[in-house]
């Protein structure tokens, strides 16, 4: 049985308009359903770089009267380790030696209904384990603006 000749030159085309109709489906598929947010959001705390205080922004004394006179809008919660292995927390100016009395004294400006950012300065001494305790006793207080302050680390040299 003889085979039917096939011809070298042949007359198929490929229809380029449906290929390119489906790649830009494509396209705006992937576009819609991308996520741009930053991946420090999807955590359950936010993380604020530490602002370095020598920095200084030159403030009109108008400006520095209206900072007096409105309501704290930010306190500095340092944890700190003392000479004896004991936590002791730092509320603004407050000294607390105990987790108890952190938690009494943020229930109490829950209870005024300020409702301040919260920035977490812990100590290089201080785990990470404590540090989210500490995290965790002002989300269930509700403080959700609650920042974790870090410093930047020191760039390596190249080679």
């Amino acid at each position: 049985m003889k085979r039917p000749p096939t011809s070298v030159r042949s007359n198929r085309n490929i229809g380029m308009t449906s290929m390119i109709d489906v790649v830009f489906l494509l396209l705006v598929f992937f576009v819609w359903t991308s996520s741009f947010d930053a991946p420090e959001k999807d955590l359950p705390g936010n993380i604020a770089i530490a602002t370095d205080a020598s920095v200084s922004t030159s403030e009109s004394p108008d400006q520095v009267t209206q900072s007096i006179e409105s309501p704290v809008s930010e306190l500095l919660l340092r944890i700190q380790t003392t000479s004896s292995s004991n936590i002791q927390y730092m509320l603004g100016t407050t000294s607390l030696a105990t987790l108890n009395e952190l938690q009494n004294r943020l229930f109490a400006i829950a209870e005024l209904d300020l409702a301040p950012t919260i920035i977490v300065d812990p100590d290089d001494t201080v785990t990470m384990a404590q540090t989210i305790e500490v995290l965790d006793l002002l989300r269930t207080n509700g403080f959700t603006d609650s920042f974790l302050a870090v410093e930047p680390s020191a760039p390596t040299p190249s080679m």
